[in-house]
């Protein structure tokens, strides 16, 4: 498999200035090894000619909620799609994530909308466009106690609130949900904590009111706690928007377009074996990412709180009402720009996604690639 690089530096936001002025000193493909993140190449076939790509995303390397991001290679799709695949890992960097594709260090990231929509909307054009979503609704949420008073959004005013780190994706969630909801966000007292279990001991002792996160990781850490929480219900406008997606640099080549749709289709392939054989997809994450596997804990428990955060993750992977993984409507979109108070700064949301790569991401046959899980 791969050798281990580290990224160094920390974003707290998602300026791009800042991302530039980390990223554009780097020269060449290679991440630079002084860096926190990490770094590895999971490869299809050696034996015939590959198409070389490098994935940003913000999950740790072995994480559940992370596996169709590079189990692909384990089952074969990255070998029928003819690709070298390397996967940069930024846990909880999500500003990092995007600006690797922005320095051009990277092919494209996974990411929140707002980390491409905030930019643009301050006039900062990062030269990055949307292009696939395997989600058809929010995979963020905010979590209360389940004795908490709270019971939406706006009555989050003059609380504290825990999340992984301040600014998008995580502020700009929050205050799309208070502002749906009538509330103003801006007497909200945000505090950034460093995991989802840490964040849920705060909950539980008190120190904050609410934690801002991944529905996967707080399901995965109200379990490894023993917490007891509820998401709070998501205003209209919020609830008909989007969760994460792939955004890639509007200036990419026509091979390299075919080569990162090809993998966006084993992406969607994964997605689905882990719906239909959730514990051979945890088994084969952990073979191929022993450190991730805990050992601090029975086999049961560890297998246990893996199935539910990949459980909330593959079980969000959806096609869209036309049937077609990864669209996302343009009236989605604007309602997306709307509840974030947008609609005077980006008026053609056209301009934000390009869908040039549906088709190919989609020649698939779905009911093999679940008939093949079933049975594997």
């Amino acid at each position: 498999m791969a050798k281990i690089l580290s990224l160094k530096k920390t974003i707290l936001s998602a300026l791009l200035v800042g991302v530039l002025f980390i990223f554009t000193a780097c020269t060449g493909n290679d991440i630079s090894s002084s860096s926190k993140g990490s770094s590895v190449k999971v490869s299809g076939s050696e034996n015939k000619a590959q198409d070389r790509i490098v994935i940003a995303t913000p999950f740790p390397l072995g994480a559940p909620a992370g596996t169709p991001t590079w189990l692909g290679e384990t089952l074969g799709y990255f070998e029928e799609e003819g690709l070298e695949v390397e996967i940069v890992s930024l846990p909880g960097k999500p500003a990092e994530t995007i600006g690797l594709v922005v320095a051009g260090k990277a092919d494209i990231a996974f990411s929140q909308p707002d980390a491409l929509v905030f930019p643009l909307a301050d006039g900062k054009d990062q030269g990055l466009t949307w292009i696939f979503s395997p989600y058809q609704k929010p995979i963020f949420g905010i979590a209360v106690k389940k004795t908490s008073d709270i019971s939406s959004p706006s009555q989050l005013e003059n609380k504290t609130v825990g999340m992984l780190s301040l600014g998008a994706p995580f502020e700009t969630f929050l205050n799309a949900n208070v502002s749906a909801d009538g509330g103003n966000p801006s007497t909200i007292d945000n505090v950034a904590i460093g995991s989802g279990a840490a964040a849920l001991e705060a909950l539980r002792k008190g120190d904050i009111n609410a934690f801002v996160g991944n529905q996967a990781d707080m399901a995965t850490a109200a379990l490894v706690t023993g917490t007891e929480i509820r998401l709070l219900p998501f205003p209209d406008k919020v609830g008909e928007s989007f969760a994460a997606g792939f955004v890639m640099r509007k200036d990419t080549d026509k091979k390299k377009r075919d080569a990162i749709a090809r993998y966006l289709r084993s992406v969607v392939k994964t997605g689905i074996f882990a719906q239909e054989n959730p514990d051979k997809a945890v088994e084969l994450n952990w073979e191929m990412y022993p450190a991730s596997k805990p050992t601090d804990k029975s086999e049961e428990q560890a297998i246990k709180e893996a199935k539910v955060s990949l459980g909330v993750i593959a079980n969000s992977y959806q096609s869209a009402s036309n049937g077609q993984w990864g669209y996302i409507s343009e009236n989605r979109w604007q309602k997306f720009i709307e509840s974030n108070g947008l609609t005077e700064k980006i008026s053609d949301v056209t301009k934000l996604y390009d869908y040039s790569l549906l088709d190919l991401i989609n020649s698939f046959n779905e009911e093999e690639v679940r008939e093949q899980a079933r049975n594997f």
